[in-house]
Parts: structure tokens; sequence; C-alpha cells
């Protein structure tokens, strides 16, 4: 673009989604793909959901990519797809880093979501002392849910690392359970009616009716910056549609944020 091999100005209109995993490069390339005659840009972008290193590698405002958003902007508070009590539980460990007062340089505020009143069950927080003791617990429970009515694809256990992740597929095919281990993007089939099983990372963008994450009494872990960690917590817990589950055990971690 800026040796002009590239022609600028290419699209009349241009929608950029999940803006907060954009980094800044990024950014600055897709605005000058904008036809200037147009100047038609959406940008749609949830702070608290920004869980990779490279979007905040480096702060950046808006104005310093062109991108005209003071005066622009909408702020969207209304949450649709969680309940109130799940809402509120992703909130209680995110808490201080959803500031409902702060501004970035563009003068957007940062806000705390609103649920839009939906009443659910309050998540089940399950404190176990060992992470095989929560994985055998959640099997209960999504069998149990299953027996309620609810498909095997409508369920996801979302786990903080690799490990856990493993542990659980493991336990739940011993207990004859349709699972999908997610260990590469391949391994991912949305439309397959068995129990999704992969980090809370990935589950980005995604929901299930109900999800169950294991190892939360263990956030953050070793070395691990904790605001960090609360960002992934949040992602994973708001996956969850209807039903959540939570496994506090361990030495405290975001089990004392959740009163366990």
């Amino acid at each position: 673009m800026e040796r002009h091999q590239i022609p600028g100005g290419q699209y009349q209109a241009v929608l950029i989604d999940e803006g907060h995993d954009f980094a800044s490069e990024w950014l600055k390339l897709v605005t000058q793909m904008v036809d200037p005659a147009t100047n038609s840009l959406l940008v749609l972008f949830d702070d608290a959901q920004s869980i990779y290193e490279r979007a905040r590698s480096k702060k950046f405002s808006f104005k310093s990519l062109g991108i005209q958003a003071q005066g622009r902007t909408t702020i969207l508070k209304i949450n649709y797809r969680n309940t109130q009590q799940i809402l509120q539980t992703a909130s209680l460990v995110a808490a201080d880093l959803l500031t409902a007062d702060d501004k970035d340089d563009d003068g957007i505020p940062l806000v705390k979501p609103i649920s839009c009143g939906r009443e659910g069950e309050p998540p089940l927080i399950i404190r176990l002392p060992t992470l095989r003791d929560e994985a055998q617990a959640i099997a209960d429970q999504l069998a149990n849910a299953h027996q309620e009515g609810h498909a095997w694809g409508d369920m996801a256990v979302l786990c903080p690392d690799r490990k856990t992740r493993d542990l659980c597929a493991q336990v739940l095919h011993q207990r004859g359970l349709p699972l999908e281990n997610r260990v590469s993007p391949g391994d991912f089939d949305p439309s397959s009616n068995k129990i999704k099983v992969m980090t809370m990372k990935v589950s980005k963008g995604l929901e299930f009716p109900v999800v169950a994450l294991p190892g939360v009494g263990h956030m953050p872990a070793p070395g691990e910056d904790e605001k960090e960690a609360a960002r992934v917590f949040y992602v994973a817990a708001t996956r969850a549609t209807h039903r959540l589950l939570i496994g506090v055990g361990g030495e405290g971690g975001f089990g004392r944020r959740l009163g366990a």
C-alpha cells in the first residue's frame, strides 16, 4: 500500500468484526482500502474480549490510524447472549477490566454490559480436590443435561490449558460420552452432535447452551498476568447461553472472586 503497488479505496464499504483482535497495522491497512467517496467503515469491537497479545502489545488510537471515530460511535450496552446470572458471574472475575468510567484516546467509554433481563439458573460451582475429580463431576452434569433434553452438540468444556483439555477429553471418553477434542482447527465440526472440548482461547466467537469451565481455581497459571487470565475467563464464561458449570478446586485462583 505504501509503495502504491496495491491501489487503495477499492471497496465502497468495509465492516470489521472482532476489531479488538486486530493489530494496529491491520486496521491501518484496511482503512486505506475504503473508497474516500463513501468513507464507509464500520468497526465492531469489545475491549473486554481482547485476549490476543498482538492486538494489545502496542496501544493506539483510532485517530492515529485514520479512523474517524470521535463523535461517530454507538455504544451497544445490552448483552443478549447470556442470562443475568451468567453475566454477573463472569463480571465477578473481570470487574477490574470492565470499568465504566475509563475512556480511550478517542473518547470512547469502556462500559459494563447490561443483561437484556433474561433470567436463568445460577452457575453451578464445583469445588473438588483434583482436576480429574472436577472432570468426573462435569461428566455427571453433562450426562444429566442430556437426559433433560440438551443435545450433546449443545455442550462445551472450555479449559484454561491443553493439559486440562486433554484430561477432560480422556474422562469423557472413559465415561462413554461422545466428544470432540479440538487439538487443531480441523478437529472442530460445529454440526457434529458431540461435546466440544477445547481451550478457552479458541472458544472466542462461539456459543453453547451448556458450558463447563474446569480448572478455574488454578487460574491464573504461575507467571500468567491476572488481567490476561481474567479476560480469557470472561470470554469463556460468556460462551454459555443457559447453563454454566465452573470448577474452582485447587489453591483458590479465581475461585476466591466467585465466593468459593
